[in-house]
């Protein structure tokens, strides 16, 4: 049976902000740190680098309307995963929602691994946003 996960962070920054900082692939390596290494748009798709190297083809899906930023990977042939997240104003800010599925296959304590990088990302996310380099 598969787990999922869902967390949500608040952040101090316009949510038009927060959607466009995250639904550009090339932002994944500044703020999804246990996961993006790297990556390069490749068509309509971003090949995002692992830190074990895996090349992962990702698709970003984004509604300005909805709020919604989703990740659709391919880590395998034929193997699709998606991961949501979700833009809310709410206080003159943002809540982020990220909701990832255990795939099947995976093992528990990968996916628990998992569930652990996306609270730090969460905080990496929220200190690029609000934080403003006088620079």
């Amino acid at each position: 049976m598969s787990m999922y996960d869902t967390q949500t962070i608040e952040i101090a920054s316009d949510p038009v902000r927060v959607q466009a900082f995250i639904r550009d692939g090339a932002n994944l390596p500044r703020w999804a740190i246990g996961f993006a290494k790297g990556a390069q748009l490749n068509g309509e798709q971003w090949i995002v680098t692992t830190g074990a190297g895996d090349r992962i083809p990702t698709v970003i899906v984004s509604s300005a309307t909805a709020g919604t930023v989703d990740f659709v990977m391919s880590p395998a042939p034929s193997v699709t995963v998606t991961a949501w997240s979700r833009v809310v104003a709410a206080n003159g800010g943002t809540l982020f929602t990220f909701t990832q599925v255990q795939p099947d296959g995976m093992p528990d304590e990968v996916f628990a691994g998992q569930v652990r990088a996306l609270s730090h990302e969460l905080v990496a996310l929220k200190a690029l946003l609000e934080v403003e380099c006088p620079l």
